[in-house]
């Protein structure tokens, strides 16, 4: 059995001390309840915690909610205590320990228990970056209310000063278009999030499951090639899995038996990064945005602006080419052209 502190992030324990874990150089997941668990790790060692807790809503009588056949839902999982207050500050207080100063939290709730996080984050003084809305394609089924059908997600650092990882050209540039010429870039990082849930059917599953594209998008954001990531409720391993693919470690818990011995078999068979070629990080086409303009330059943006009216017919067609060519928003470009005129 690996040693604990192969990932760099545990305390130093025995051999004969360590719970049930497997894993390798990339990846230490343990069978057991996070908040004891969690006691191994080291201070501020991890930059990247993803967390979807229990809900505390019976959720192992979800299939008859949704009307799901539950042939395939496994067995064992292990509801949120009653208090969930105190449960929440628990493991939130071990979160918070162990995250870098200057790392990333993420965290999702339903809206029936979100005061519970509302009171532990303001207990343990965690900043809220944003607080998105996760909208998905299908919610529970009610007669005499409206459904429900949508998540909330806190993003949290330690501090209003942390130097928090966020990859804002990770997925689209300011030049990436829909289909209505609407941006891709500002889209996606707009705060309420549609990503449908994943059906899976014959699948193997636990009783919930968030979307391989969700935890993809908050990885992506949030983290760097190589960064440890952690979720103190495994479940399906989706953060795993996820995180593995994109090259980045792995720690966390998952307490079901059954969950834990069917999931750390299948992660087993994963090639480390084989999502990094399609994944890698895109160049932001606007360079020098932000950065002071000298009169040199303004002048090599006008006289290129005429030398393009000999190929391109409108005035947008030629801002475009000069946004690339000089790393500038076309709003930067057209003032240049615009006081020269």
């Amino acid at each position: 059995m690996n040693k604990l502190n192969e990932l760099e992030v545990t305390s130093e324990l025995a051999e004969n001390e360590m719970p049930p874990v497997a894993g390798n150089t990339n990846y230490k997941i343990w069978n057991e309840d996070c908040i004891i668990g969690s006691k191994k790790i080291a201070d501020g060692s991890v930059k990247l915690i993803l967390c979807d807790s229990p809900f505390g809503l019976n959720e192992t009588k979800f299939e008859s909610i949704y009307n799901r056949d539950k042939t395939n839902i496994m067995a064992g999982y292990v509801e949120a205590p009653r208090d969930y207050d105190k449960f929440t500050l628990d493991w939130l207080t071990e979160c918070k320990r162990i995250l870098h100063d200057d790392g990333s939290m993420y965290l999702v709730s339903g809206w029936t228990n979100l005061s519970s996080f509302y009171k532990a984050i303001e207990t343990l003084g965690l900043f809220e970056v944003n607080h998105i809305i996760w909208k998905f394609n299908f919610g529970v089924n009610t007669k005499n209310k409206f459904v429900s059908s949508h998540y909330h997600i806190f993003y949290l650092t330690k501090s209003e000063k942390a130097k928090r990882t966020f990859k804002g050209n990770c997925r689209f540039t300011q030049l990436d278009k829909d289909a209505n010429n609407r941006s891709l870039l500002y889209q996606d990082l707009e705060d309420v999030w549609v990503i449908n849930k994943e059906f899976q059917p014959g699948e193997v599953k636990n009783v919930n499951k968030l979307p391989n594209k969700l935890v993809e998008k908050i990885i992506e954001y949030s983290s760097n090639e190589g960064d440890i990531v952690c979720d103190f409720f495994m479940g399906n391993f989706t953060t795993a899995d996820c995180a593995l693919r994109l090259g980045r470690k792995v720690i966390g818990f998952e307490i079901n038996p059954v969950s834990y011995n069917y999931h750390i078999e299948r992660i087993s068979q994963i090639e480390f990064g084989i999502d990094l070629a399609e994944k890698t990080e895109i160049e932001n086409p606007f360079f020098n945005q932000g950065k002071k303009l000298s009169d040199e330059e303004k002048t090599k943006i006008n006289n290129r602006f005429t030398e393009l009216a000999q190929v391109y017919k409108t005035k947008k067609e030629r801002v475009n080419v000069l946004s690339k060519e000089f790393g500038r928003g076309a709003f930067s470009i057209n003032n240049i052209i615009k006081k020269a005129a």
